[in-house]
This record gives C-alpha cells, sequence and structure tokens, in this order.
C-alpha cells in the first residue's frame, strides 16, 4: 500500500471508529416519503401526496407502476393514488429510495468519478432486480425489502469514491481502490444505514454481503437473499468453476449452480424489467 493510500485508510479508520463519517444527506423526498410511511394514520392519498411534490419522483413511480413486472394486467395509469396503491408503500418507498441514491451520484462535485458511480449503480439496481426474484420465488423474505437492500448494499463503496475523489491519485492504481473497496465498503456501509435510520435487517445486508460463509440460525432471510443475488450479478465472471456450495446463503435458500442458473434463464425478461423500471 503506497503512501496516499495509508493517508486514505487511516483517515476512513478514525471517521469509522469515531462514527463521524462526513455523509451525504440522504434526500428530503425520501426522507418525507419514510416519515408518511412511518406514521400511524398512512394512506394512498397520503403517500401520492408527498411524491407529487417531487416531479423526477412523480415520474419514476408512474413508470414503475406500468412496468412490465408491476402491471400485469396492462391497464396503464395516470395518477399517483392509484400507482401507491398498485405498488404498495414498500415498493414505493424503495423506488423514492432510487431517486434519492441517483441524486446523491449526480452531484456536480462527483463528475471526476462519474464513470465508476455509474457502473457502481447499474450493478446495485441488478442485484436490487435479482434479489426481488429469489425473494418473490424462492423465500419468505418481503421481495420488496429484498429490493431496497439489493438497491443500499453497495452504499460504502459510492462514499469511498466520493471521499477518494479528493486524492485523484488513488485511481491512478485501480488495484489499490479495489483494495480499499474491498476492505473497508462494508464496515463503511453498515454505518451509513445506521445514521439514515434503516433497519437492523437492511443495514446489516450492507456488513454482510461479502461473508459467503455466513453463519445464520433458523430460515433465509434477506442477507441471504443479497449474498445470492449479489453472486449472481457476476454470474458470467464467476463462470461454471464456480463452488455454490461453498456459499452458505444459497445453501440455506436450497440454491445451486443449476437451480440459480435456471432462475437467471426463466426471469431474464423480469429482470431487465425491473432494472428499465428503476432507472436503468
Amino acid at each position: 500500500m503506497n503512501d496516499i493510500a495509508f493517508e486514505f485508510v487511516q483517515q476512513l479508520g478514525t471517521e469509522l471508529s469515531t462514527g463521524n463519517l462526513k455523509l451525504p444527506a440522504f434526500p428530503d423526498v425520501a426522507v418525507r416519503v419514510k416519515q408518511v410511511l412511518e406514521s400511524d394514520d398512512v394512506s394512498a392519498d397520503k403517500v401520492a401526496k408527498v411524491v407529487g411534490s417531487d416531479p423526477v419522483l412523480t415520474a419514476r413511480l408512474l413508470k414503475v407502476a406500468n412496468s412490465n413486472f408491476a402491471n400485469r394486467s396492462g391497464a396503464q395509469i395516470k395518477d399517483l393514488r392509484t400507482a401507491v396503491a398498485r405498488l404498495g408503500y414498500d415498493l414505493a418507498y424503495s423506488t423514492a429510495v432510487s431517486i434519492a441514491v441517483e441524486q446523491i451520484m449526480d452531484s456536480k462535485s462527483v463528475d471526476t468519478i462519474r464513470d465508476q458511480l455509474k457502473a457502481l449503480w447499474q450493478h446495485s439496481v441488478n442485484v436490487s432486480a435479482i434479489a426481488y426474484v429469489i425473494a418473490k420465488n424462492h423465500s419468505n423474505v418481503n421481495p420488496d425489502e429484498a429490493m431496497l437492500a439489493g438497491l443500499l448494499h453497495d452504499i460504502g463503496k459510492y462514499y469511498i469514491y466520493t471521499r477518494a475523489k479528493d486524492h485523484p491519485e488513488l485511481f491512478d492504481n485501480p488495484e489499490s481502490i479495489e483494495e480499499l473497496q474491498k476492505n473497508w465498503h462494508t464496515g463503511i456501509g453498515h454505518a451509513i444505514l445506521e445514521a439514515w435510520h434503516f433497519s437492523d435487517d437492511i443495514a446489516n445486508t450492507a456488513s454482510d454481503h461479502d461473508d459467503l460463509q455466513r453463519v445464520h440460525l433458523g430460515k433465509p432471510d434477506v442477507t441471504d437473499v443479497i449474498i445470492t443475488a449479489n453472486l449472481c450479478a457476476y454470474w458470467e465472471k464467476l463462470g461454471d468453476d464456480f463452488d455454490w456450495d461453498k456459499v452458505t446463503a444459497s445453501q440455506r435458500l436450497n440454491l445451486d449452480h443449476a437451480a440459480i442458473q435456471a432462475i437467471l434463464e426463466a426471469s431474464g425478461e423480469e429482470i431487465q424489467s425491473i432494472m428499465r423500471a428503476l432507472g436503468c
């Protein structure tokens, strides 16, 4: 590790240990959607009112509601209340979160690392779509929760990239930045999601999604789904020789190589539809 990388790691370590991460503000519209969903008298009308205050979220929510995966009847929806009622509150919130992360990513301050962030966002949306399919068809995990977790599981990488942009020398050595991501993004991601007041289950997917031998007692949980979906997103890169029998999460889901291949082939159109709906 060179001196610049070492200095950056020391900085990350100090921020993480002291809880003094320089967090980006979670965009206001997502916060307001979360607040109304947590209220005792939540209704589709109230959610639609909050969504309607943001034209970007309004357009995205209608796009999701009319997408192939959410709209089996083919009847087009043009009003927000019906869209919220069709999608449900959790999926409406996942849509708000997808907009929020994009807004963080699209800041002018990240122009120098936009390509890296775009690739990372593409991966996150892919994992989110695969997680939705796996949760819906092969577990008792709420598929909307799995979708949300998929969108956020790599949030620590966004943080590292946005902090590393102030040290452009780090990007001269791809191996160096990759090592930083590998060693630090999970702990930082967990800290960010806690600070943004996501549930422990969602935060744990950020910290544990790279643990292929994760020990978990009981039924498969959302982290098992995200671990498996994250690997599925690298399906071609992993190749036929990858030993799924060593992945405890996929074993708990009772998914081996052949079963996962069948899922990806059978659900390919649905996965692509979800990704398009979420903005990819």
